[in-house]
């Protein structure tokens, strides 16, 4: 039987998300000075592309593991996040367009750079936020697919389930780090937004406070979106929970029978497992 694999389009991911990833991450490359500006926006985009390949090189021997798996990416909202990461790199592309029409394919002109790095500060914060929460989704999320296999192998050897504990570990202590990151993201939106309510200095320029009512809508719109990071993670964390239960009862429930040395005769073992009778120890 051909192994199965998962598309993106069979999680629902469109094609218009991924061209407008690519199209973003080219225009950019363009920019040598936005380039610096939002360089985590390139690297962040450009991990979400690799992890999406890593996807389509996936391969599951049965029907059960790529379902399992492709359900489990669908619980955490990989297609969500990415079409709505795609939806706003379209924008931010036109936005950027406009914001550097004056500018030559090398330099931005002050103008610009204040737009960029200032003016719009909250709001280039919270794009950050949507594709740094957007290529956490899918790496975690694509990672426990790819355990997911591992652990459904059937090389239960001593040193591959070791393997697949460290692996699960790993990822597991990765996701817990980034709930804690994304915790403290959160709190540090809540004192910019405090701050904005309530300015030390009372004195505005025209418009001011205008600008201060929409940096806290950017600021809010960030605050929903490290909340839903941090459930996705959570979801992934699940899913590897489960995984480690399963891997867990594997080892336990695989006896290993070894006949010759200094025994004879039967060695018997009553397990609700599997029974491997192959004569040697692994």
């Amino acid at each position: 039987m051909d192994p199965f694999s998962i598309t993106v389009g069979a999680l629902g991911i469109t094609e218009f998300a991924l061209s407008s990833i690519s199209h973003l991450r080219d225009l950019v490359d363009g920019l040598k000075e936005a380039n610096d500006v939002i360089q985590d926006v390139i690297f962040n985009l450009n991990a979400i592309q690799l992890s999406l390949s890593a996807l389509k090189n996936l391969q599951f021997s049965d029907n059960t593991t790529y379902t399992e798996a492709k359900e489990d990416l669908k619980k955490t909202g990989v297609a969500e996040a990415v079409n709505n990461c795609g939806q706003a790199c379209a924008e931010f592309s036109k936005k950027l367009e406009q914001w550097t029409k004056h500018s030559s394919s090398t330099k931005l002109s002050l103008r610009d750079r204040l737009t960029v790095g200032l003016w719009n500060k909250e709001k280039v914060q919270t794009f950050r936020t949507q594709v740094h929460s957007c290529q956490s989704i899918v790496h975690f999320a694509i990672d426990s697919a790819s355990l997911i296999i591992l652990v459904r192998s059937e090389n239960s050897s001593k040193t591959a389930q070791q393997e697949k504990e460290k692996q699960l570990r790993v990822l597991e202590t990765a996701i817990q780090e980034h709930i804690q990151l994304t915790e403290r993201k959160q709190g540090d939106a809540l004192q910019r937004k405090k701050d904005l309510e309530y300015p030390e200095d009372e004195d505005e320029d025209e418009g001011g406070d205008a600008q201060r009512t929409l940096a806290i809508q950017e600021i809010d719109k960030q605050s929903r979106l490290l909340e839903a990071d941090q459930i996705a993670s959570k979801l992934v964390s699940q899913t590897i929970s489960k995984l480690s239960t399963r891997e867990v009862g594997n080892a336990y429930n695989t006896y290993n029978t070894s006949f010759g040395g200094s025994n004879s005769g039967f060695q018997i073992a009553h397990s609700t497992g599997t029974i491997n009778w192959n004569g040697s120890r692994t």
